[in-house]
């Protein structure tokens, strides 16, 4: 985003620079010349004036009566116009090397960005959107059968497998590949700029996936590298994230195969929320993900967060307050009520979702849980969080593994956090904004 607008502000900068320095110097050593002074004033009394030879018609000859012509008028008069030649000289001159650098340092800062953003190429059956991928020749193992069946599986879903493979051009870094088998409209194109194209579900989340994380660059977003288009089927091309889903490592730690501390369940809030408002706020035009759950939030070698499945994810102009659907997307447990009451959703619909992964976080439970249906009355984390928060003994709500370790209280922050996002009304839910500064300002 900043390199955006240095983008787009570094030319101008430059245009008024270059005419305001030749301007100045244009002017150097005129300074009180009333001649120059009133000729940009346009003061037309004090240009000279012309001596006149005053006829005598009585008597039939000239009269030299007049004031004589001063010696130096000559002089003064090419002095000036000298001076006003340059100055004009320089203003012009300074005007069209200021627009020739302009454009110079537009070209250069779209190659620049271009460079950062990895935009897109496209080779063949390839559009590759990252420079991780260097070139073609990096995804040509995708065109052969046997090689794609011999790699890991590391995830299924209902759009096809996921399966990971060393990146060709560097053996140390590992890409994850989804496939997706083509179910209808064979050959229609899933970036086609017109909406009226038929398009199954399937094609409609590659397109989704190409239009947000294929362009937007964030260091909590997972991004697309590359679009592999084959006859039969299409591949996504994504960084690997060597720890899985928040959703994987929260179930390991709750059998405890695994030791997910509070300072890391935090961190990974934060990088959340971190990522979420940057989809809401300062991406143009907003992105609303409208399937955020633990699944769907990967994390890297460092245990840092990023938000992946952009298969739903739906631009919003900015004249826009919402969007309507002909049917609801997302996650039981996870979906706001208005949206589904209503099929209107905004950005305070991710807010609720978002509110329900703290919750998740904290307590160590899923909406989904066997103990919602069996052991409580409410039958719902969302319900059963808000009589927790305001019982005699709040700390029941808190993930036992956690019990003991001194951050009872920032726990209980973040469920109260989780409350306000959750709220029914989404005009009292906080924004993805102030979620983030809320749990930034929890220090450890």
């Amino acid at each position: 985003m900043v390199m955006a607008m240095a983008g787009r502000l570094l030319p101008l900068l430059f245009l008024f620079l270059f005419l305001f320095f030749n301007s100045i110097s244009s002017f150097h050593g005129v300074d009180a010349d009333p001649f120059l002074v009133n000729f940009l004033t346009f003061d037309n009394s004090v240009l000279p004036k012309r001596n006149i030879l005053l006829e005598n018609s009585n008597n039939g000859r000239s009269s030299a009566t007049s004031s004589p012509m001063p010696t130096s008028t000559p002089h003064r008069r090419d002095n000036r116009s000298y001076r006003a030649g340059n100055w004009v000289f320089g203003f012009v001159a300074g005007t069209a090397v200021g627009v020739a650098t302009s454009l110079l340092m537009s070209v250069f800062s779209c190659m620049l960005l271009s460079c950062v953003r990895g935009r897109y190429r496209s080779y063949g059956s390839s559009s590759i959107f990252s420079p991780i991928i260097q070139n073609a020749d990096d995804l040509k193992f995708l065109e052969n059968d046997d090689v794609i069946a011999s790699l890991e599986v590391i995830g299924r879903g209902g759009c096809g497998e996921v399966r990971r493979a060393p990146l060709a051009s560097d053996p140390g870094k590992h890409i994850a590949i989804k496939k997706i088998v083509k179910r209808s409209f064979d050959g229609a194109e899933p970036i086609a700029a017109d909406e009226s194209v038929p398009l199954d579900k399937w094609m409609r989340q590659i397109r989704s996936e190409i239009l947000t994380v294929g362009r937007i660059r964030h260091r909590n977003l997972l991004p697309l590298l590359a679009h592999v288009t084959r006859p039969d089927c299409h591949f996504l091309v994504y960084e690997f994230m060597k720890n899985g889903s928040l959703h994987d490592v929260i179930k390991k730690s709750s059998e405890g195969r695994l030791d997910l501390d509070w300072i890391t369940r935090h961190k990974i809030a934060t990088a959340v929320a971190s990522g979420l408002e940057y989809l809401h706020i300062h991406h143009k035009p907003r992105v609303i993900h409208r399937d955020l759950k633990p699944a769907n939030i990967l994390l890297d070698d460092g245990m840092e967060a990023r938000i992946a499945d952009f298969g739903m994810a739906k631009e919003v102009p900015d004249t826009n307050t919402h969007m309507t659907t002909s049917n609801v997307a997302g996650t039981v447990g996870y979906i706001a009520p208005e949206y589904h009451q209503t099929l209107k959703f905004t950005t305070k619909c991710d807010v609720y979702s978002f509110g329900v992964i703290l919750a998740v976080l904290v307590t160590g439970r899923f909406p989904s849980d066997e103990f919602f249906f069996q052991e409580t009355d409410e039958i719902s984390l969302v319900r059963w969080l808000r009589g927790v928060t305001n019982s005699a003994d709040p700390r029941v709500g808190i993930d036992h593994r956690l019990i003991g370790n001194g951050y009872e209280e920032q726990m209980m922050l973040v469920l109260k956090i989780a409350c306000f996002c959750t709220m029914d009304d989404p005009k009292e839910r906080p924004s993805s904004k102030e979620v983030r500064v809320m749990l930034s300002q929890i220090v450890h």
